[in-house]
């Protein structure tokens, strides 16, 4: 078990050297804890502006991420607090009448190069609401899942 210690610190300092080469400056951070989950709210700043970086770390150690400009923070904000009256406008879930897809609600935004996809979803195992973000000009599509 030695070796993956060692590896976790080296991991984390190669993280923390690889940020201070690209610039990287934190400005704020936040940790939440949601049932087994933990996320990271950080407001970072590099040569190309401000953004914030919302980290999922599950209770198996796997680690999600999505980035947004913080130019996008008001116009997401916006969006959550939408989702947020909608969610109180429902009644409790009902495990045998889930929708077909899962999806209570959705919405997407496109800011410069990116997509924001906003899913309030149910399943089995209760309401949640998938954060999306993609890149257009292609690459793997990221996303956090946050316990309703």
């Amino acid at each position: 078990m030695e070796g993956t210690s060692g590896r976790s610190d080296f991991d984390s300092t190669f993280k923390a050297q690889a940020g201070a080469q690209q610039g990287e400056q934190e400005l704020a951070t936040k940790m939440l804890q949601i049932q087994s989950k933990r996320f990271y709210l950080d407001v970072k700043q590099n040569r190309r502006g401000r953004f914030i970086k919302v980290a999922e770390i599950g209770a198996d150690g796997r680690r999600s991420q999505v980035y947004l400009a913080l130019s996008t923070a008001a116009e997401f904000r916006d969006h959550l607090s939408t989702f947020s009256d909608y969610y109180a406008s429902l009644g409790p879930p009902n495990p045998d009448n889930l929708p077909e897809d899962g999806k209570l609600k959705s919405e997407m935004m496109i800011k410069d190069n990116r997509r924001y996809y906003l899913d309030l979803k149910e399943n089995a195992r209760g309401r949640f609401l998938r954060v999306s973000q993609t890149i257009t000009r292609g690459g793997p599509r990221s996303q956090i899942a946050i316990p309703a």
